[in-house]
C-alpha cells in the first residue's frame, strides 16, 4: 500500500511492524518480515534487532535470540547495553546466572558499561537463589564503576536479608 502511493518503506516503518508483531508473539511473522526487509536492502539496525532478540527472550528462545546476536555482530552492528541486559534477563530466569555474568564481563571489556538494570537483574536472581554475599560484591562493583544503587536494588536486598535474617547486614545498609 504504501509503494502504491509513493512511499518506500524505511527501517522506521519496518521496525515499527517488526515491533508490533513481537508483542503480539507473532514471531514466525516477525522473522519472516525481518528477513524480508533484509531482501529489500533495508540494513536493520541495533533497534531492529534489540526488538527481536527481546521478542525471543520473552518466549524463552535463548539460544535463537543469541543467534540473532551473533548475525547482528557479524553485520557490524554493535549490541548496546539494553540488547546485552535483555540478554542476561533471560539467562537470570532460566537460571544460567554464570552465563549472564559472562556476558556482563564481556561487556565491560567492549567498551559498554552495564547500567543499575543490568546489575539489578543480577543482584535479583542473586538474592532469589540465596547468594546475597555475591550480590553484595555486585553492588560494590556498581559502586565502584560510579552507579549508585535504586529504590529496587536496595529493596531486593533488603528483601534478601531479611530472609537469611542478617540484621547486622541489613543495619549497616540502612545506615
Amino acid at each position: 500500500m504504501m509503494e502504491e502511493r509513493g512511499f518506500e518503506p524505511d527501517i522506521v516503518a519496518y521496525s515499527t511492524v517488526l515491533n508490533c508483531l513481537c508483542k503480539k508473539c507473532l514471531l514466525k511473522e516477525a522473522h519472516d518480515l525481518f528477513f524480508e526487509m533484509r531482501k529489500q536492502g533495508i540494513k536493520p539496525n541495533v533497534i531492529t534487532y534489540t526488538t527481536l532478540i527481546d521478542a525471543l527472550c520473552k518466549k524463552g528462545v535463548v539460544s535463537k535470540a543469541k543467534d540473532i546476536l551473533g548475525t547482528m555482530k557479524k553485520q557490524g552492528i554493535e549490541p548496546n547495553v539494553v540488547t546485552y541486559s535483555i540478554l542476561i534477563d533471560a539467562l537470570c530466569k532460566k537460571g544460567m546466572v554464570s552465563k549472564a555474568e559472562g556476558i556482563v564481563g564481556r561487556m565491560t571489556k567492549q567498551g559498554i558499561e552495564p547500567n543499575v538494570v543490568t546489575y539489578n537483574t543480577l543482584i535479583d536472581v542473586l538474592c532469589k537463589d540465596r547468594m546475597a554475599s555475591k550480590a553484595e560484591v555486585i553492588v560494590d562493583t556498581m559502586r565502584k564503576q560510579g552507579i549508585e544503587p535504586d529504590v529496587v536494588t536496595y529493596n531486593t536486598l533488603i528483601n534478601a536479608l531479611c530472609k537469611k535474617c542478617w540484621f547486622l547486614k541489613l543495619k549497616l545498609l540502612l545506615a
